[in-house]
């Protein structure tokens, strides 16, 4: 009786550390989350210093075929930025993705950019990723609901 309690117990105890090791494990999955994945900067306010240069790696994904990605960037010099808002007037990419054949709902871009050597310190860079996806039309099969769908993140640099 008493090796029966010991051999449950033994077991019992054994079937909890698989658990907790199971639980404490990463998960590994690429695919992104949210629609818009900021990957690279890995954070949404980053600093760098006037010349430098760093990649920007970005995830799109939504539940229907993707149009466009766009990313435009504006840049504050005003050493009160507080009540700032951004305009976003220069393009920093675009690409048009209805060319792609059979189209996508995921896309990764990947890309650098150059900070100018002549910003002043305490400049900030504002960057907007967007991107269209969907139809305002529906198909003979279509496996997507008809509609547009529009979606943006931002993130900013502060030059030091």
């Amino acid at each position: 009786m008493t090796i029966r309690k010991t051999l449950s117990g033994l077991s019992l105890i054994a079937f909890v550390a698989v658990m907790l090791i199971s639980s404490c494990k990463q998960e590994s999955n690429p695919q992104p989350l949210e629609p818009i994945s900021l990957v690279q900067p890995d954070s949404p306010i980053t600093r760098h210093f006037g010349g430098d240069s760093f990649t920007v790696e970005i995830k799109f994904t939504t539940d229907r075929p993707i149009n466009w990605i766009l990313g435009q960037v504006n840049v504050d010099t005003l050493i009160d930025s507080t009540n700032y808002t951004p305009v976003y007037q220069d393009t920093f990419f675009f690409q048009n993705l209805t060319t792609l054949n059979p189209r996508q709902n995921l896309y990764t871009y990947t890309g650098t950019y150059h900070v100018a050597d002549t910003l002043p310190p305490f400049s900030v860079i504002y960057f907007k990723a967007s991107f269209q996806a969907g139809s305002s039309t529906f198909e003979t099969g279509q496996n997507y609901p008809a509609g547009i769908v529009y979606q943006y993140k931002e993130f900013k640099v502060n030059i030091r």
